[in-house]
């Protein structure tokens, strides 16, 4: 494991610029991403803070006091000391950690897709307190924190299931349509893809009950709430939804132009984020519903905004970037 200041990496990173991506079952090189002039950047361009490299396999991000990063391949949930931009001592221990790491009431929650379990992390001393059999299934992000409970897809038939934090045991469960994917909380509620059903759910925790669904386009893929809405990235056709909490409607519908890509999505430091194959950082400026940006190149798999910055995972690379969104917003395509 090792941290590279930026101004090295970008020497290096010259010749890594990706080819322009191929739509997915195509033979042919098609012109992907938005086209509008100056939105297409190469990612060359782009000076990280600093790369930091994770020996295994790098992937969900968590940022709380501590930047918390998965990693399957070695059984472990990595951590980062921002503040020194180093890497401390792991939690071990997992069983092939999986989904989304989640922060709340004090701890750090981990599915672990190996034996079934979710791993409470005591943040303090940086170990496992406490092992819950719950089931757990591998999909993109199966576990949320709402005030008072930790949820998570517990099993193939997509139960979601509530556990009592000071309990630490499970209180409630919801059978939900097959295929449901990410989970997110915000705006009082949780948020539920839903891709066989083309709708996002939403979930009133107060009741345990579907309080809305909302029809989306084709396969909502990941969802994230922030910056005044829900954003469902849609993967079949490359799109982003924006949904009114208020109305529970989509208010607009924003084209990547980057279909049947498997995608993570955040929103936060005043924008909507965006991570694929072929273009680690897509942004999306909520003030005006438009791609602003879009950075061409090899790397991304994940992505988290938090204390200032944004947090991307490039997946193959084993790498994990810290990057300044004013960085971002004042690199240019010329």
């Amino acid at each position: 494991m090792r941290l590279t200041l930026a101004g090295f990496f970008i020497i290096a990173a010259a010749g890594i610029l990706a080819a322009q991506p191929r739509a997915k079952g195509s033979s042919k090189t098609i012109k992907l991403g938005v086209p509008t002039p100056g939105v297409q950047i190469p990612l060359q361009k782009l000076k990280p803070e600093s790369e930091l490299s994770i020996e295994g396999s790098p992937e969900s991000i968590l940022v709380d006091q501590s930047i918390w990063i998965s990693n399957r391949s070695k059984n472990a949930l990595e951590r980062l000391d921002p503040k020194a931009n180093k890497l401390v001592e792991p939690v071990s221990d997992l069983n092939k950690p999986c989904g989304n790491p989640q922060f709340g009431f004090g701890s750090v929650w981990v599915l672990n897709c190996g034996d079934g379990t979710l791993a409470r992390v005591d943040v303090k001393a940086g170990k496992i307190s406490k092992t819950v059999k719950t089931g757990a299934i591998n999909v993109r992000a199966g576990l949320a924190v709402s005030p008072d409970s930790v949820w998570a897809f517990t099993d193939d038939k997509t139960t979601l299931s509530r556990m009592d934090p000071a309990e630490n045991k499970i209180v409630a469960e919801m059978r939900l349509p097959a295929g449901c994917n990410s989970i997110a909380y915000g705006e009082t509620s949780l948020w539920i893809t839903c891709p066989a059903e083309n709708r996002v759910l939403r979930i009133d925790p107060s009741l345990n009950i579907v309080s809305q669904r909302i029809e989306t386009s084709a396969e909502p893929y990941a969802i994230a709430v922030g910056e005044g809405s829900v954003w469902a990235y849609c993967k079949k056709d490359g799109k982003v939804e924006r949904i009114d909490p208020k109305t529970n409607k989509v208010s607009k519908t924003i084209e990547l132009a980057v279909p049947n890509a498997e995608a993570d999505i955040t929103a936060g430091e005043g924008s909507v984020w965006v991570t694929m194959p072929g273009f680690p950082i897509t942004r999306i400026d909520p003030k005006t519903d438009k791609v602003i940006q879009q950075f061409v190149g090899e790397g991304g798999g994940f992505v988290k905004t938090a204390q200032g910055a944004v947090w991307l995972t490039n997946v193959k690379q084993s790498t994990v970037w810290h990057l300044d969104p004013r960085r971002i917003a004042a690199t240019l395509a010329e």
